[in-house]
């Protein structure tokens, strides 16, 4: 079964919601860890999930935060004040190179290096960023990190 989530926060927990297939989704946490974009050295490079990688990406319920659900195979939308991002893979057995990320309206998915979302309501975490393989003809290739929240 394909899970799409949403996830909306306009900066404080009242206004944090997550919905699953239309319904809410009293979670304590939501976890995203995607590493990918790098050469065999460890390097940045060219290619984002193209080159490979992993991930990490579950929900916590809060009625017991000891159990963990993966969100994948599936589309996840997180709305935050200012920003969106929408992670996607709907490979029945989540081969992670069929992960497609979408930043702020643009397809990020070859550049992608990072992206970090750490939802926690138990331990009052709120923090996520992006980061992104950034490949120049003329100059240096740079990396640049955007704070999300």
């Amino acid at each position: 079964m394909m899970n799409e989530m949403v996830f909306t926060t306009g900066g404080d927990w009242e206004s944090t919601t997550l919905f699953n297939n239309g319904a809410e989704f009293a979670a304590a946490q939501l976890f995203i860890e995607l590493a990918a974009g790098r050469d065999e050295y460890g390097n940045p490079a060219r290619g984002g999930v193209n080159l490979g990688g992993e991930i990490t990406a579950i929900v916590r319920p809060q009625d017991n935060a000891d159990e963990e659900f993966g969100i994948f195979p599936g589309r996840l939308e997180m709305n935050f004040p200012g920003h969106q991002l929408i992670m996607e893979n709907t490979h029945p057995g989540f081969a992670f190179e069929f992960t497609r990320i979408i930043y702020d309206g643009q397809d990020v998915t070859n550049d992608v290096m990072d992206v970090y979302v750490d939802i926690n309501a138990v331990d009052n975490v709120v923090k996520a960023y992006l980061t992104l393989y950034k490949n120049h003809w003329f100059s240096r290739d740079e990396v640049a990190t955007f704070n999300i929240i």
